[in-house]
């Protein structure tokens, strides 16, 4: 028999099938579990961005929010509007963001005006009693105005808060909203994710592509938009398309104060493209072990298969006559073992054909002898 014999293929087939499918099968589940365990860690990723970043714009206006309702509190004595208006020029000194604050008394007239980018107004009575943020403030709610530009270069929302009760006057923030832009655009997730805010009614509120927001562009039809502030989905990822129809894995993040959310997004290309090359990793390793199980499995078949050759080889030329024949195996276990059975059964059998050989020849002697003896007497005769 040889190594190209039946039972050589035999036992390559089954070692490879063993092998091969033991390889496979844990291949396939290390590749379905590492998938979704890339994938739930990006989408991890993206929403604690998300978050993060919701965090930081929520600070930022909080921190407005209170250093406002500091400067508003009421004013004793004579030199109270002395006082407020240097309240006013040192918030400006300590939040950039804030380009104007105004005093509007009880019946909407603007009593004191502070300003980054113009000159202060002392007592300007000037009418602003049908503004939103005046009618909208109350006492212990701070109202937040819809976002609007100046001069339609740069993002702005007025921050107010009413001090004194109801006849209590009202002040108000212009503040400059590029802090936000800042966070988002320093939000990176691959190469071409992006992170964004958008207002309740869905219109850009920041994107690292200022042109998107200078347009006003409306986002509220987005299906995942749409979701997400009717409070139908979870903050983590999902699976969604963005304004240019492009598939996307996208996070979000409410920022609590104003009703706004942060959406952190990644095209579904560029996520796949990394899970692939993990999945290609792990491809790779298997098909090396596929190379090596195969490689293992010939030398496991040959090493199986050569002795048992040399054993029928010997049982064939035992088997024609040739008893001086031994077989040589020795392998330590049950093949030498056979192997030794069939060389002393040879040598019983040498044994055995000497001892008749032995008898042949003395019957012959005497039949020999016998004949002989016969001959010399018939010659006597």
């Amino acid at each position: 028999m040889t190594s190209g014999g039946r039972l050589f293929r035999k036992y390559v087939l089954w070692t490879m099938a063993l092998v091969c499918g033991a390889l496979l099968a844990s291949g396939a589940i290390s590749i379905y579990f590492s998938y979704q365990e890339n994938k739930s860690a990006l989408s991890l990723v993206q929403h604690e961005k998300a978050v993060a970043a919701a965090a930081r714009i929520e600070q930022f206006i909080r921190q407005i929010e209170q250093q406002l309702s500091f400067a508003a509190l009421p004013q004793l004595g004579t030199a109270g509007g002395d006082e407020r208006r240097i309240e006013f020029l040192k918030l400006i000194r300590q939040v950039p963001a804030v380009t104007d604050i105004a005093q509007i008394d009880s019946a909407g007239r603007e009593q004191l005006l502070a300003s980054r980018l113009a000159m202060d107004v002392v007592g300007s009575q000037r009418d602003r009693s049908q503004e939103p943020a005046f009618k909208a403030a109350r006492p212990g709610q701070t109202y937040f105005g819809p976002v609007y530009f100046r001069k339609e270069t740069e993002p702005y929302m007025t921050i107010a808060v009413k001090a004194g009760g109801e006849t209590g006057s009202v002040t108000l923030a212009e503040v400059n909203l590029k802090f936000i832009w800042d966070v988002v655009s320093r939000i990176r997730i691959g190469e071409k994710g992006k992170a964004y805010v958008v207002d309740d009614p869905g219109h850009l509120v920041a994107d690292p592509d200022i042109g998107l927001v200078l347009k006003k562009t409306d986002l509220s039809g987005l299906d995942h938009l749409k979701a997400a502030f009717a409070g139908g989905i979870g903050e983590s990822a999902r699976l969604a398309k963005d304004v240019s129809g492009t598939e996307v894995l996208t996070a979000f993040a409410p920022i609590n104060p104003l009703g706004w959310k942060v959406f952190v997004e990644q095209p579904v290309s560029e996520v796949y493209a990394t899970l692939n090359a993990s999945i290609l990793r792990t491809g790779l390793l298997i098909l090396l072990g596929l190379a090596a199980s195969v490689v293992a499995s010939l030398a496991f078949a040959r090493s199986m298969v050569r002795p048992i050759a040399v054993l029928q080889e010997g049982a064939q030329r035992i088997g024609a006559g040739d008893l001086e024949q031994k077989i040589d195996i020795h392998t330590g276990d049950e093949l030498e073992a056979l192997a030794d059975q069939f060389n002393r059964m040879t040598g019983k059998l040498r044994e055995s054909y000497a001892g008749l050989e032995h008898k042949v020849e003395e019957r012959t002697r005497e039949l020999k002898n016998s004949l002989d003896q016969q001959t010399a007497i018939s010659e006597i005769l």
